[in-house]
């Protein structure tokens, strides 16, 4: 063996063995996870001058939760009967009145949320799988894309997530526990259930049809419990109150608004998509790690097909919560005409611990010629793109020859740490000899091999989405609405004088404006009512309508800030 070959068989040992140390220390794997998170969900989080909300649906909630606040009504401070239940307004309000309104304090939910999936499918993986395939799989979800984007956004489907995770832990949590602590668990787990409701008002319906086959095949005890049944329905009570007290005021307005939203959802042709969407989605959402959770997927159906006894290795909870709950709730989504990619949400924590499963097989599998050309090419993908990333990423630092560079530039970081690290991934399969790991002796090295690579994926896409939301401003989605709102006169202007809205006013902008002036004023009917000295958020289109001479102070695309003077 070379010299080479033998220094990186060393360190792909040392490596193995600080590795094995950590898998070992179960007792710290929960503030593992937690050390694992907190850079990727708090870089550049603070940078308040670099943060700015999406119209659709951050601007939403919070400009919901806002109204709540200014006017002290927490039951229904809108003018018609609203069309989906408080939940997430109510959340995202109170943190707006302890920490103030701002991207911080809408946004720290779903980021708190966020780590108690992480440390929720850990707890189910110890329950499912083995203590090393459910802390690879936890460490493998918060370096999924989509997931970490929406736990860095002020949108409910982290905390639904969480609800939802919350009940399957405390229901396997319940099998073999003593009659009364079960009870309990049950409760707790009907109740968290009973809350999805309040939060994602009748998408709560999907999670919950998906969980029978688990019910029915590995849980049947939980169905006699009556203690579950009286949790779903203390969990829904908040939400059975809101709609009395809203009934009281609307009448049967309010209960056609949450029942008419959901059938024209999934009616409307708008957003029509493939029944394949979902599937072409995750594979891009959660590149890389969705091909270990498809493996799991094969591995658990040649598991089926070569037992002895398929009904009993259905009604094991790995089988209808890690296969059949995935897959059927991807499976209901798809039916739907509307399909959006964090619809998906709710499945990542499941598929996280299918790639944990396939990852802990892959590297206790036995090394063979099958397995090595598999390996092979993958690594040889992971060469190629790595190498066009790093080089890509090399001419945007240091040249113009790129189309865009200036807009290119800002990610070549990102670009050249994940480019880095596929390429280092592909260089520890391929330097090593037949694709093993040999020091002299007769013994293989593949599990050092094996779990070194796939640390050093996950290592990688760790650095380089930290990378990404500390340098990238993808927390800063309307970074010309932020930088107008930052500048000292208009900041001055906004704090002490209040701005109307102009009827014509773009939506998803006057959506975000409604949230941030300070002093928002009244949305005019028409701009016949203009007058002198007013301040207005208009559309440049509108703008040729206006019969009163202005100043425009300032400009979001084709929004302006005017100041009304007079003749």
């Amino acid at each position: 063996m070379t010299r080479w070959q033998l220094g990186l068989g060393w360190l792909t040992s040392w490596l193995y063995n600080r590795i094995q140390a950590l898998v070992q220390a179960k007792q710290w794997h929960w503030l593992l996870l937690l050390v694992w998170m907190l850079p990727l969900l708090l870089a550049g989080f603070f940078d308040l001058d670099h943060q700015s909300l999406m119209a659709h649906d951050e601007g939403l909630y919070a400009r919901r939760a806002r109204v709540i606040v200014d006017t002290g009504d927490w039951v229904h401070p809108w003018a018609t009967p609203h069309h989906k239940t408080p939940g997430p307004y109510w959340v995202v309000a109170a943190f707006i009145q302890v920490l103030g309104r701002h991207e911080v304090a809408v946004r720290l939910p779903s980021v708190l949320a966020s780590i108690g999936c992480i440390w929720l499918t850990y707890a189910i993986g110890r329950r499912l799988l083995t203590p090393t395939a459910a802390l690879l799989g936890a460490l493998s979800l918060g370096v999924a894309p989509l997931w970490l984007q929406y736990s860095r956004l002020a949108t409910p489907d982290v905390m639904f997530s969480g609800l939802i995770l919350l009940a399957v832990w405390l229901l396997l949590s319940a099998d073999g526990e003593p009659s009364q602590r079960s009870r309990w668990l049950c409760f707790g787990a009907g109740a968290s259930l009973g809350t999805t409701v309040l939060i994602r008002s009748a998408l709560a319906a999907v999670p919950m049809a998906c969980l029978l086959p688990y019910l029915l095949l590995s849980g049947r005890s939980h169905l006699k419990q009556w203690s579950f049944y009286w949790g779903g329905l203390v969990g829904l009570l908040p939400t059975a109150i809101w709609v009395w007290l809203c009934w009281r005021r609307y009448d049967m307005a309010v209960i056609n608004a949450l029942l008419n939203f959901p059938v024209n959802q999934s009616l409307t042709a708008e957003r029509a998509k493939s029944p394949l969407f979902y599937l072409f989605n995750l594979l891009v959402n959660d590149f890389l790690w969705v091909f270990f959770a498809l493996g799991a997927v094969i591995l658990l159906l040649i598991r089926f097909v070569r037992s002895k006894d398929n009904l009993k290795y259905i009604c094991q909870p790995l089988f209808s919560l890690l296969l059949l709950y995935p897959l059927l709730y991807l499976g209901v989504l798809s039916f739907a005409s509307t399909k959006l990619p964090h619809y998906a949400i709710p499945v990542y924590p499941f598929l996280a611990l299918l790639t944990g499963y396939a990852m802990e097989r892959l590297v206790q599998a036995t090394p063979n010629r099958q397995l090595k050309v598999w390996l092979s090419g993958v690594n040889g993908l992971l060469l190629f793109l790595g190498g066009i990333l790093a080089v890509a990423a090399g001419l945007a630092l240091t040249t113009e020859v790129l189309p865009s560079t200036e807009a290119v530039r800002p990610y070549a970081p990102i670009a050249l740490s994940l480019g880095t690290v596929w390429c280092g991934a592909g260089l520890l399969w391929f330097c090593s000899q037949d694709g093993r790991f040999q020091d002299g002796r007769s013994r293989s090295h593949w599990p050092q091999q094996g779990i070194s690579w796939l640390v050093l994926l996950i290592l990688g896409h760790w650095i380089s989405l930290t990378v990404a939301w500390g340098t990238a401003g993808l927390g800063n989605v309307n970074p010309e609405m932020k930088a107008l709102l930052i500048r000292d006169d208009v900041q001055l202007l906004l704090q002490t004088e209040p701005v109307n809205f102009s009827p014509g006013l773009n939506s998803k902008r006057g959506t975000l404006l409604r949230f941030y002036t300070p002093n928002p004023g009244k949305k005019l009917p028409s701009l016949d009512q203009v007058d002198i000295n007013d301040y207005l958020w208009i559309e440049e289109s509108e703008l040729l309508t206006l019969s009163q001479p202005y100043d425009s102070l300032g400009q979001i695309k084709q929004t302006h800030l005017v100041h009304i003077r007079a003749q």
